[in-house]
């Protein structure tokens, strides 16, 4: 009897948007194209949460090739049906690495979840090692709690954020991107207050977070990375309406540069030493 091949768990590069504004001195891209093999990598571009999805593809195409990457396809999935097309599942089952583009995040789930192409890259990438990449709207569609909007003026109130299922990636979590550079703090606040259980990462422009789903991620790049976790000891979420501020007390958030990093099963921060650090003692 064939003895049956072990789960492989891969890994996700989720990045903020406006990554490697100068190709002379990038860092994050070529962070992923290592991630995904390097000369042996092929990697998949995908463009759908794009309104110029084919653009977006010979725009990263480039990119990837001229960092070094073995093969760059692209997936071309610009309404549903596309995403069951035979040759880019046949494509998907042997790549190394899946990348999502820019653009709107609810364009990504709806042309790309539940087709044959986004269930095999979800089944490879929880079974047989997977990389997935994915930049601004391709990086908020990652989470389990997906952010697709907000109000510039908004508060910690529901009413100012908008929010919708996203594909999973990284469970229990709400990503949020362009964080710093756009003013972003209460809207995953306001997440948070309603869910304290779930984490809330935010990532600025021209940074990434390099994730074992399950076990823990690394910053990468010039910005920061910015978690919301923490014991909850009050929320008035249960009590008040969509347009009513919300309160929540005792928030931690953990600040993170590059090389800095958060394991996800103790929920603790780490150092860019490779040092857990502990938690406060009470008092």
């Amino acid at each position: 009897m064939a003895t049956k091949k072990p789960k492989t768990i891969g890994r996700l590069l989720i990045i903020g948007g406006a990554e490697d504004p100068d190709e002379d001195d990038m860092k994050v891209l070529p962070h992923f194209v290592k991630m995904c093999g390097g000369k042996r990598a092929r990697i998949i571009v995908c463009g759908s949460p794009s309104v110029e999805p084919a653009k977006k593809e010979r725009t990263y195409k480039r990119l990837f090739e001229k960092l070094g990457a073995g093969e760059v396809i692209d997936a071309n999935v610009f309404e549903r049906p596309d995403g069951d097309n035979k040759e880019l599942l046949a494509a998907t089952k042997r790549a190394t690495g899946v990348f999502f583009t820019g653009g709107d995040q609810l364009r990504l789930t709806a042309l790309v979840a539940g087709t044959q192409f986004g269930e095999c890259v979800r089944h490879r990438l929880w079974n047989e090692g997977l990389v997935v990449g994915g930049t601004s709207a391709g990086a908020a569609a990652m989470s389990s709690t997906m952010m697709i909007g907000g109000r510039k003026e908004g508060t910690v109130r529901r009413a100012d954020v908008d929010l919708a299922p996203g594909l999973g990636y990284l469970r229990d979590c709400t990503i949020d991107t362009h964080f710093a550079q756009r003013g972003r703090l209460t809207r995953l606040l306001t997440v948070f207050s309603d869910n304290p259980q779930v984490l809330g990462i935010g990532i600025d422009e021209n940074t990434a977070v390099e994730v074992q789903p399950g076990k823990g991620f690394t910053v990468v790049g010039s910005g920061a990375v910015f978690v919301f976790d923490g014991k909850v000891t009050h929320s008035n979420a249960p009590d008040v309406s969509d347009d009513e501020v919300l309160a929540v007390t005792d928030v931690i958030v953990h600040v993170l540069p590059e090389g800095y990093g958060f394991d996800l099963d103790e929920m603790r921060p780490i150092t860019n030493k490779g040092k857990k650090i502990p938690k406060r003692s009470p008092g």
